[in-house]
């Protein structure tokens, strides 16, 4: 009996002795059965085989000074750069060996400098942003994410439980740690400052008056709007731990007339209703999609006619095979947070809005490099 497999090397090939394929007819078979999608090498597959260790010379790199000290000295030999930073000969050399090879630094003629993408991070004035990313990494999803092959057995955030506490999930646990706390809301607070000059330029907000901030975390977003749309009257709702945080930052921008904080349990509590606006920022990333359905169902029924929703986060392709971040960062919210979330595609989040009453959507590609999209959807 002829396979399938075997009539397409034979079509590749002419004629193939289907007891003797040799290497070549494999490989063209493979290519065709593949459809050309298949552009994995050798090289990627031992930095994924390495994977924890890239990172960790990362995590070094920008924890030791590394970097901010080729930001402000370039050109420094390897025992210039232990020196500054009190590394001695071995370590410096093991080091710098990984962050070279990771292309994160170059070395020349025996000397050191930031790559171009690092040292563009120093320019334009985000590299605390970016090391706030890496800290975060670190410390809570690497612990966490341990469990995930078990989380995946279990269908259940496993990893929750490399974090103490007695909280329901790692948002009432944060406040029972707060050194982690503050490398949380230090995160999320730098992640915003990155990606909300995208839902700035790309929403127009100056037609709405009363806006709800649905878990507005520490208040970064609200702020950002508050600023920069001086009509918006604004409700930031979360979780009480949250709320303190979110209150003190509005305090420091003085923004206490305008921004309202309302501690909730957003999925019991009821909604602020006659509202204009009702954002999702990053939010409905952590739940299952029964779950934001209805959290969309609630917010609709507290709209306006003519009141939006306005959803923003990364977002997975329609096809479900990328892009390659928010396939990863999938993996976080899949081992640690809470049950059932991840980063879903721009079809999970408009099937949701259908089912919560929603008919008209409006999709908005951002162009940056984290695979941010905005879903704007009108009662």
């Amino acid at each position: 009996m002829v396979t399938n497999f075997e009539k397409l090397s034979a079509s590749q090939d002419g004629i193939v002795d289907s007891q003797n394929h040799n290497h070549q007819s494999d490989l063209k078979m493979l290519r065709l059965l593949n459809n050309n999608k298949d552009s994995l090498r050798m090289d990627d597959l031992v930095l994924l085989l390495y994977g924890h260790s890239a990172f960790q010379s990362l995590y070094a790199g920008c924890e030791l000074g590394v970097f901010e000290l080729l930001s402000r000295q370039p050109e420094l030999s390897q025992a210039e750069i232990g020196q500054q930073l009190q590394l001695e000969a071995y370590p410096i050399k093991a080091l710098l060996l990984g962050l070279t090879a990771l292309k994160l630094i170059l070395k020349v003629d025996n000397k050191y400098r930031n790559s171009l993408v690092i040292q563009m991070l120093f320019l334009e004035g985000i590299w605390q942003e970016f090391y706030d990313t890496v800290l975060f990494e670190a410390r809570i999803v690497y612990p966490g994410s341990m469990d995930f092959v078990e989380s995946l057995r279990q269908n259940r955030n496993v990893g929750l439980r490399q974090f103490p506490g007695k909280g329901p999930d790692l948002y009432h646990r944060l406040s029972e740690n707060p050194p982690l706390e503050t490398v949380f809301y230090n995160f999320m607070g730098s992640w915003s400052k990155l990606v909300n000059p995208l839902l700035l330029k790309n929403v127009d907000f100056s037609h709405f008056r009363d806006v709800v901030d649905v878990g507005g975390g520490d208040a970064t977003n609200s702020i950002s709007l508050a600023k920069a749309f001086p009509n918006l009257k604004i409700t930031l709702m979360d979780i009480p731990a949250s709320c303190q945080i979110a209150q003190k930052n509005i305090d420091e921008h003085q923004l206490t007339d305008r921004i309202n904080v309302f501690g909730a349990n957003i999925f019991v509590d009821e909604f602020p209703q006659e509202q204009d606006c009702f954002l999702f920022i990053h939010v409905l990333v952590i739940w299952s999609l029964d779950k934001n359905t209805s959290l969309l169902r609630r917010a609709y029924e507290a709209l306006k006619p003519g009141g939006s929703v306005v959803i923003f986060n990364m977002m997975t392709s329609d096809e479900e095979d990328g892009p390659v971040m928010s396939a990863l960062d999938s993996s976080y919210f899949v081992s640690i947070p809470h049950e059932g979330g991840m980063i879903y595609t721009w079809s999970d989040h408009e099937n949701c809005l259908r089912e919560a009453g929603f008919t008209e959507m409006k999709r908005i590609y951002c162009d940056y490099w984290a695979p941010s999209g905005i879903i704007v959807a009108t009662k």
